[in-house]
């Protein structure tokens, strides 16, 4: 019997790197109402840094030029990422069909996007086992392109 292994579906498990940082703010400020003095020093001193700076124009322009280019940069790899899983369920879902055409049109699509730049290690992975899986013995095998391609 084939298996496929399957994204995880817990939205939490996919969002811990933004966890990280949010829980850090949330200790923060719980030890900064509590009034624990390093806490309150550290995070005076900072918005005090953060005053200075309105003093700064071309600094706090920069900044928030850079602030922006960052926010465009992860939207984008968001956009991407999200392209990249459409178009690999569309993949797999085409490999489903009774069509000869489409099931190597199928084939070739996850062929290619499991070699997509810029792709995390851990999609990689993913979609590697599933190519490996769905080329198991008894599996219905992927047609060969007169190119050799595949």
């Amino acid at each position: 019997m084939m298996t496929t292994p399957s994204k995880p579906s817990n939205p939490l498990s996919t969002g811990r790197g933004l966890l990280v940082p949010l829980g850090l703010v949330v200790l923060l400020t719980l030890l900064y109402v509590a009034g624990v003095p390093w806490v309150a020093l550290a995070l005076d001193g900072f918005w005090e840094g953060v005053d200075r700076l309105a003093e700064h124009p071309r600094i706090l322009s920069f900044l928030t030029a850079l602030s922006w280019a960052v926010t465009a940069f992860f939207a984008y790899r968001f956009y991407r990422m999200y392209l990249w899983d459409k178009r690999v369920t569309s993949a797999l879902e085409a490999i489903g069909t009774s069509s000869t055409a489409t099931r190597q049109l199928g084939w070739r699509s996850l062929n290619h996007l499991a070699t997509a730049e810029g792709l995390p290690k851990n999609e990689r992975a993913w979609l590697s086992a599933v190519l490996k899986d769905l080329h198991e013995p008894g599996s219905p095998q992927p047609p060969t392109s007169p190119a050799g391609e595949l």
